[in-house]
């Protein structure tokens, strides 16, 4: 357990100049670049332990505070000194989170004077800066933000804020606190801090309160003393979602009508619990599947629907299986609301109908040939409609040959058309006439060669439109395809140095050229003493008609070491965005993207560090070409696992991460600290947002507990508002709004999460007006999702500056849109504001 139970933060700083081009209350732009701290020494006064650098501006940081030095154009620096009153001087300092540069100072012709390899950190921490608090600071896109941890039993009013050299400190209308400095301004923004109560999140009153012309503490409302308070993380909501056994959610969709949020996975589960922690059925009663089917390994597959305010609705959850062992890897929603899911099954009677692939053997219809070496009937794929409650199926079908097959992508078009990609070992995988490639390439099909391969299933499961092999001599599996605009984007992996390539971006395969190679049976891929090397790869077809053309493109995209995509999204322009993991130290690495940092720089580690990747891939209607390429990541293992785009071309990233130093910035989701960079497990999720034009992050976090946690899929909604699911074995996983606030097995099994992390939170606005002798109070319910129902009430005081508000004891009853309350007048000012229960 944290030490530091108690958490206040959620304070930042930005450096104003007040010009006559620069109106007061707009903040200097000091770049895109992250803040970074170096240590000093001896670039600045020995009591100054830390540096940090924006835009004429530089922070020195010392174990009580820290000194602002603001250049002025034309002028002299202005400088100024926040310090915590009462500090302890001999706080322990050191930086965290160090990043992979170095500083050089080789300034005159002196070398003995010259600073070489001093170390950069993402973060700095002051240990016991008072009894029981820390400080820690951290930036982003040059704003120096820092956080107090403090012990349980430790008061918020232990720290004071002194500002010397500042002409005043007041707060404005935003709960800004503003400190004046000789024609400048330093601006931090309104710190906010919620609790984790009985799994739900609680929000925190909390702001700036004046002590004198310079000096500042924090006024805290209501809140249990006995809990953390933590930072918001604008976490809309987010729950478990399992059983008595390990469930998995791979798989994640929203509907195009309304929001609509589906998942998919596996389950060995036959019941849940609530948010009351009642047992309950996993299944709904008016599931296709209410009884779990068998299987020992993976289970049943199944699918869930919720509606589309908090997540905490369920529609409808079904089984989706047979007698052996089933899972769910891809998912999409037609614009009928019908859930399409695809996997693999072992199942001799999963359930069929309308079959587009069927084919018996020895009495069932599971597609091939016993095995006598594994005693089982290999895998099939199969590809599922289920109809928009849930309740029955539009069609069901297995998808495969003699040997194993498995769907891992699916995709859906406007008129319900399926296209799905996967693996296969089969040699008589179906194939539509005019396939690209209607055999099978690989040498070797007994559990060793496969093939990736991409199908159309025509609307409501009637017909097989396209079915293609993609591959080469050796191991090839496609992992996910996207559709838009009659564009089919598919991406994976690949052994094979012949994996056929077209109109490519590059012709290398693990670094190496292949003279325009495409065909034949080149078979360098054995690298490295004999292990198998990957590389991604990436194909673009089009839609004609009921087929797909052949491919426009198709290319590896990796370098000398193992590459897998995982994800693909493609807009309607053909440009596709492919993300997944590389260990390779020359990956495609563009210059014009964003400086994150943490790149893994050699290959000491061998195969056992990774980082995630982001490429996009330009369509012109000729030619493709990359419009950028950024490795991501720290020093751990570190993958993207899925990619979503928003309407604007943003990029919505999910993956998981071992590192402690993958990039974040500081609107950090879930009850994580950044005090350890946010990383709380041995591996977390996380989630990265591209802008549109790859010149920053929207934002980039870690979201987990204690445990291992995985981010799976990843989906956008219309206010860019991201949905994420994934597992976890955390106990301590961050709950809100949660459906189901705890793991159902105890913390002994997987079980899946559901979250959901709003970009732009709108907030109620009060409204107060007279009526006759009385005064109405009223405000506007919004879709406010970060507060649970009816958690917010009002309070009502005489003086701005006094903590002790009076609450309102009940709320009042929605009547013609809005919520209003009743006041007499009084000759006093009075104020009103709102607070979290």
């Amino acid at each position: 357990m944290n030490p530091f139970a108690k958490k206040f933060l959620g304070v930042g700083i930005v450096c104003q100049l007040a010009v006559l081009f620069l109106p007061a209350q707009t903040a200097v732009n000091f770049g895109n670049l992250p803040l970074w701290f170096e240590a000093n020494h001896g670039q600045v006064d020995a009591t100054m332990q830390f540096i940090a650098c924006g835009r004429d501006s530089e922070f020195l940081i010392s174990p009580t505070g820290v000194a602002f030095v603001l250049g002025k154009p034309g002028g002299k620096a202005a400088v100024a000194q926040m310090r915590f009153v009462g500090a302890n001087p001999g706080a322990q300092i050191s930086g965290g989170a160090e990043m992979r540069g170095k500083i050089n100072y080789l300034v005159g012709n002196d070398p003995a004077r010259w600073q070489s390899e001093i170390p950069i950190f993402g973060q700095v921490r002051a240990e016991e800066v008072y009894p029981g608090v820390n400080v820690v600071y951290y930036g982003n896109q040059q704003r120096l933000e820092y956080d107090f941890d403090l012990a349980a039993g430790v008061k918020p009013e232990t720290i004071a804020i002194r500002f010397d050299g500042a002409e005043k400190v007041s707060v404005n209308l935003q709960g800004e606190l503003i400190v004046n400095l000789d024609g400048r301004e330093i601006i931090q923004h309104q710190p906010v801090a919620y609790q984790i109560s009985d799994g739900a999140r609680h929000e925190i009153q909390v702001g700036y309160k004046i002590l004198d012309a310079h000096t500042v503490a924090f006024a805290v409302s209501h809140y249990n003393r006995s809990l953390s308070l933590v930072i918001d993380p604008v976490l809309s909501y987010s729950t478990y979602f399992g059983g008595n056994n390990t469930t998995v959610a791979w798989a994640m969709a929203l509907g195009t009508n309304d929001d609509s949020i589906y998942i998919a996975g596996q389950t060995l589960s036959v019941n849940s619990i609530n948010a009351s922690n009642n047992i309950i059925p996993f299944t709904t009663t008016n599931a296709y599947q209410t009884n779990f089917q068998g299987g020992t390994v993976t289970g049943d597959a199944f699918v869930a629907k919720f509606d589309s305010s908090f997540g905490t609705n369920l529609i409808y959850c079904t089984y989706l299986g047979g007698n052996g062992d089933d899972a769910a890897y891809a998912l999409a929603v037609g614009a009928n609301g019908n859930a399409f899911v695809a996997g693999v099954t072992e199942s001799t009677n999963f359930p069929v109908k309308k079959p587009v692939i069927y084919q018996t053997f020895n009495g069932s219809n599971l597609s091939g040939t016993f095995d006598t070496l594994f005693k089982e009937f290999p895998d099939d794929a199969f590809v599922t409609e289920l109809e928009t409650n849930g309740s029955s199926l539009i069609y069901s079908t297995y998808l495969g040959g003699e040997s194993s097959d498995a769907v891992f992508g699916l995709a859906v078009d406007p008129v319900g058309d399926a296209f799905v990609t996967g693996v296969t070992y089969s040699t008589n995988f179906p194939v539509t006439t005019g396939a690209y490639q209607p055999h099978f390439a690989s040498v070797n099909n007994f559990y060793v060669g496969c093939n990736a391969f991409v199908s159309e299933i025509a609307a409501g499961g009637n017909t097989l439109n396209y079915s293609s092999y993609l591959g080469g001599t050796n191991v090839d599996v496609g992992h996910a395809i996207s559709f838009n605009n009659g564009y089919v984007a598919v991406a994976g992996s690949t052994c094979s140095s012949n994996f056929p390539t077209i109109n490519y971006v590059t012709n290398y395969y693990n670094g190496h050229l292949l003279n325009g190679l495409t065909n034949g049976n080149v078979n360098n891929n054995l690298q490295n003493n004999g292990v198998f090397i990957n590389d991604a790869f990436v194909t673009l077809f089009q839609t004609t008609g009921s087929t797909l053309t052949p491919p426009l493109y198709s290319t590896f995209l990796g370098g000398t070491n193992n590459d897998v995509a995982y994800g693909v999204a493609v807009d309607a322009s053909g440009d596709a965005y492919v993300a997944g993991f590389t260990t390779s130290t020359n990956f495609p690495n563009t210059t014009n993207g964003v400086n994150l940092g943490g790149f893994v720089s050699t290959n000491t580690l061998g195969y056992l560090a990774t980082n995630a990747f982001l490429t996009q891939i330009k369509w012109n209607g000729t030619n493709p070409s990359i419009g950028y390429s950024q490795i991501f990541g720290g020093y751990g293992v570190d993958q993207a696992n899925g990619v979503a785009l928003d309407a604007a071309g943003n990029v919505f990233i999910v993956g998981s991460a071992t590192s402690t130093n993958i990039p974040v910035t500081t609107n950090l989701i879930g009850s994580l600290s950044p005090t350890n960079a946010s990383y709380a497990g041995y591996s977390d999720a996380f989630v990265t947002v591209f802008k549109a034009d790859f010149s920053s992050l929207l934002y980039s976090a870690y979201l987990g507990g204690e445990n291992n946690d995985y981010g799976y899929g990843i989906a956008v909604d219309s206010s860019d508002n991201a949905y994420i699911v994934g597992q976890t074995l955390s106990t301590y996983f961050p709950t809100f709004n949660a459906r189901q606030k705890t793991l159902s097995g105890g913390g002994n099994y997987n079980e899946s999460f559901l979250a959901k992390i709003i970009f732009n939170p709108t907030a109620p606005v009060l409204t107060a007006t007279a009526s006759g002798t009385n005064v109405l109070v009223s405000w506007t319910p919004v879709p406010m999702e970060q507060f649970t129902t009816n958690d917010l009430g009002l309070e009502t005081g005489t003086n701005l500056l006094n903590t002790n508000w009076m609450v309102i004891p009940s709320l009042p009853v929605l009547t013609n849109g809005s919520y209003t309350y009743t006041f007499n007048r009084t000759n006093q000012a009075q104020f009103f504001r709102f607070y979290q229960n």
